[in-house]
């Protein structure tokens, strides 16, 4: 039957496996309706009973270690065997029989990675047949076949094949051809007659003639941008998706049918999902769109985090990522505290102390130690799930965990050694593809950039021309070096694609897409990823720019026509629009002109304690306070980012771990201890607190960073211990609470250690994972803010512990210091110790940062948040000698900072 669908001649959306390499599909017609089909695998499995598909477990296969990549498949057994299954692909597609013994090996070098590499796969290939794409494993049975095995005839539609087809492909045409043969001459003229226009392009001497021919170097005289092409900047893939509907909309007020506008989208799910809801909001018919997956495998996810999780140590984002997911025993509130605390690095996280019942038993299941065994592991799988929620909006997702859990107990139950490849396997969700729509010739036309078009455009919109899109970029084969591949291709005629063979196909098949356009073509470049980051405009922007000449030079610049459409005066905007007024106050739309944000209320008590007073800030929060306001205020409103990140080794982590030994180390009120007790006491304290504070550090992949964590912690503690006894100093107390009040404001901090020296006179010292220098440089300009506050507090201290009343009852001379880990260096100011002990400071090392404190307080106390300027990196990093982290506490502190250098007129008067 022909009708509505009748130009449906190509699936709109394939999937990765389905694809072959040549740009022209095979197609066959019925000659009963004069239907045209795409010979798909699925087609000819049916017309060839071709058998079921095999499967096989890779990962054991390539676990042998009689293969190469064994070795890897330890390490990285998901990644592996990803790379061996495309080089195996690659390989197969080269060959004209899909036979391993094709492959003439004789004439290799033996001793090369080469030969190793393409003779492992060619017994991989041997020995477990069911290792190639069931697409492959069909095509391997009809070339087996002869034509009376066909249950239908297959008529093609061409000849020929285009110049990229692979060895295979040109194989499986002509046994097909000999099959069945070609279809008669009319369907062929048809056929040819409905893809001419596909080739045919816009008219010559336009810009999009220029940019269709000139796309992959065909050498095409520059000349000036007319309206056949256009270069527009929005800010997302969601703007984009806004913009393609408005400008359909527009075009279609013109006159111009929707049958005639093409939409070229890259194979993201994002964009799918953007475009069906534009396009359903302005009311446009779009055909061929993907339709997305129903729902995600929230089961199978759960599952996954679960078993992260009892392997321990537990990941930090696979804690957090089982803390939000809908099946937990807790309400999704409190998922999100827990997540939010366990990125801040606390891993038993407060909100944990308020689950009761089942919540708490399924916490404590998952944060207590489990048996690394099968049985332990599937205990403890069997009591989380009688523990999941029993909110029935998910109980079909708690059945499905249930039946992957039955999967697991067969494997479990029958293994001897815990192996966690398989049970990973297992749990791994599925990712639902986007499934095939059915197209109609009245709607606006998806074409996916996997595919060539299906039919012409007069307007095509090319949407995604950002990042790593338009081409795709071609990324190394682990396997075969492209001179590797050269080399193959010389001496056994075995073509198999290298990276420039692939990166020339993408960019024909690109100039395809573009050639479907005649009239006019949109080009959307997203200026910001999914994920918030910037991203670069698509390489196909800047081979379209080379074809554009603005009269002075031969070409123009990709960044110089791309029009954000922010600046273009609404009036040339290539669609309507409408602006909608929410409000008739009027609106700034400008940073202050002086940089100041008038909120009108006192920050400093935004809030307040029990008894009514503001609460203490701690030297941390106003140094942050010091550096950006904004950030601080971001902080007290409680909307700074809390950033999800894999685990790392980073600064705050380190000096975590190392204070905790310190601590442990030299207890108050003991004597110190000698070099050997040092060395053995060590290892074990660095055990304890990795175990406490950074638990991924326990795995062997962090060996060689927790090997120098523990040499850098040795080496400061000889050195601390040595000058302690120089000092003749005790410890009386670790990590001890510190409040008072200083500049108008309640203080509250912990110092890592409080001394007292043999005069009587106290000591505070704070250890930090640094080295000297820096930390020197800002005493020395008088900009370090911790230590005079430390001062400050005991000063005036409030609820003072019983230890430190009695230390502060003489009233003391008060020092403070730095113990820096990385160089064991000390940096001391306030007393006068010994010669040589430790490195004294003169001077006032926080006048500095105290004046412009001074000054950032009484402007939140007024209600006022000072913008950052352009300069207040340099000025930082430069003049105060400090790190600015608070300047990357937010996007925000960026986004709104004022231009020019205010920094340096804000500090006037500070240090005279």
């Amino acid at each position: 039957m022909r009708g509505k669908n009748e130009q449906m001649w190509v699936d709109t959306y394939e999937d990765e496996e389905e694809r072959m390499i040549g740009l022209e599909p095979l197609v066959t017609v019925y000659a009963g309706t004069g239907a045209f089909r795409t010979i798909t695998s699925d087609l000819l499995a049916e017309t060839y009973l071709a058998p079921r598909p095999q499967t096989i477990n890779l990962n054991a296969v390539l676990a042998d270690e009689a293969f190469p990549w064994s070795a890897s498949m330890e390490v990285a057994p998901v990644e592996t065997a990803a790379a061996v299954s495309a080089a195996l692909r690659s390989v197969t597609l080269a060959t004209s029989g899909l036979r391993p013994d094709e492959i003439d090996l004789a004439c290799l070098d033996p001793d090369t990675r080469l030969y190793r590499h393409l003779a492992a796969l060619c017994d991989l290939w041997r020995q477990a047949p069911a290792a190639l794409a069931e697409n492959l494993q069909v095509y391997t049975h009809v070339l087996s076949c002869t034509a009376a095995d066909a249950l239908e005839q297959l008529p093609l539609v061409a000849a020929d094949l285009c110049s990229f087809a692979t060895p295979i492909e040109r194989r499986l045409h002509a046994h097909l051809l000999a099959h069945h043969g070609l279809a008669d001459e009319a369907f062929r003229k048809e056929w040819a007659a409905r893809r001419a226009p596909l080739l045919a392009g816009a008219p010559e001497g336009t810009s999009l003639w220029r940019a269709q021919q000139g796309l992959t170097g065909a050498t095409i005289p520059s000349g000036p941008l007319d309206e056949t092409l256009a270069f527009f900047a929005l800010r997302d893939e969601a703007e984009e998706a806004d913009f393609a509907a408005a400008r359909t909309q527009r075009l279609i007020d013109q006159g111009v049918s929707p049958a005639d506008i093409g939409l070229l989208v890259p194979d993201e799910v994002g964009y799918f999902a953007h475009l069906r809801r534009a396009f359903d909001d302005a009311g446009v018919p779009i055909s061929g769109l993907p339709d997305q997956p129903a729902r995600r495998d929230i089961a199978g996810e759960t599952l996954l985090h679960l078993l992260l999780c009892l392997q321990a140590p537990a990941p930090a984002m696979a804690l957090t990522s089982l803390y939000i997911s809908p099946l937990m025993p807790w309400p999704a509130e409190t998922g999100l505290q827990l997540s939010r605390e366990i990125m801040q690095g606390r891993f038993e996280p407060f909100a944990a102390r308020s689950l009761t019942g089942r919540a708490q038993r399924f916490y404590a299941l998952v944060r207590n130690p489990v048996a690394q065994t099968p049985a332990g592991i599937l205990q403890a799988l069997e009591q989380a799930a009688q523990l999941l929620t029993k909110a029935s909006e998910h109980r079909e997702d708690v059945a499905a965990f249930h039946s992957k859990l039955a999967a697991l107990r067969a494997v479990l139950s029958q293994s001897n050694a815990l192996d966690w490849t398989p049970l990973f396997r297992l749990a791994t969700p599925t990712t639902p593809k986007p499934t095939p729509s059915e197209a109609f010739v009245e709607g606006v036309s998806v074409f996916t950039e996997g595919a060539v078009p299906w039919r012409p455009a007069r307007h095509l919109i090319a949407m995604g021309m950002s990042g790593n899109r338009w081409p795709r970029s071609v990324s190394a084969s682990p396997l075969f070096l492209d001179g590797e591949l050269r080399l193959l291709r010389e001496k056994t005629g075995l073509q198999i694609e290298t990276r420039g063979d692939t990166l020339a196909r993408h960019l024909e098949k690109l100039r395809r897409q573009f050639l479907s356009a005649s009239e006019s073509l949109t080009l959307l470049r997203p200026v910001f990823a999914p994920n918030g980051g910037r991203q670069p405009a698509a390489a196909a922007l800047s081979l379209v720019a080379r074809t554009v000449g603005n009269g002075q030079k031969r070409t123009e610049d990709a960044e110089a026509l791309i029009h954000d459409l922010r600046s273009i005066p609404r009036a040339r905007w290539p669609f309507a629009h409408s602006i909608l007024q929410t409000t008739t106050e009027p609106q700034t739309s400008a940073l202050p002109k002086d940089g100041l944000l008038r909120l009108g209320r006192d920050l400093l008590r935004r809030r307040l304690a029990d008894d009514g007073r503001m609460r203490p800030q701690s030297p941390s929060r106003l140094e942050t306070l010091l550096v950006s306001p904004l950030a601080w205020s971001l902080s007290e409103f409680r909307a700074e980012p809390v950033t999800w990140a894999p685990d790392g080794l980073n600064v705050m982590v380190s000096g975590t771990i190392t204070h905790d030994v310190l601590e442990f180390l030299f207890p108050k009120d003991a004597p110190l201890p000698d070099h050997d007790q040092i060395e053995e006491a060590v290892p074990e304290l660095l055990t304890l607190a990795i175990r406490k504070y950074a638990p991924f550090l326990q795995r062997s992949i962090w060996a060689v960073e927790r090997e120098g964590l523990q040499r850098d912690i040795r080496n400061a503690a000889h050195v601390w211990r040595d000058t302690l006894e120089g000092l003749g100093a005790r410890v009386i107390d670790n990590e001890i609470n510190l409040r008072g009040e200083a500049l108008g404001i309640l203080l509250r901090g912990r110092a890592d250690c409080l001394l007292q020296i043999a005069d009587g006179s106290l000591l505070v010292v704070d250890h930090k994972k640094s080295g000297t220098a820096k930390r020197r440089a800002r005493l020395e300009a008088g900009w370090d803010l911790q230590l005079g506050l430390y001062r400050a507090m005991l000063m005036r201290p409030e609820k003072t512990g019983e230890v430190l009343e009695a230390a502060l009852a003489g009233s003391p001379k008060i020092g403070v210091a730095y113990h820096l880990i990385n160089d064991q260096g000390v940096l001391l100011e306030g007393l006068e110790p010994p010669d040589g002990v430790v490195t004294v400071m003169t001077g006032e090392i926080s006048a500095s940062a105290m004046g412009l404190l001074i000054t950032r307080l009484a402007e939140v106390g007024s209600g006022v948040i000072r913008l950052n300027s352009e300069g207040d990196r340099s000025f930082f990093e430069k003049t105060a000698n400090l790190a600015p982290y608070a300047l990357d506490a937010s996007p925000l502190v960026s986004r709104f900072m004022m231009p020019g250098t205010e920094t340096t007129d804000s500090m006037e008067g500070i240090n005279g």
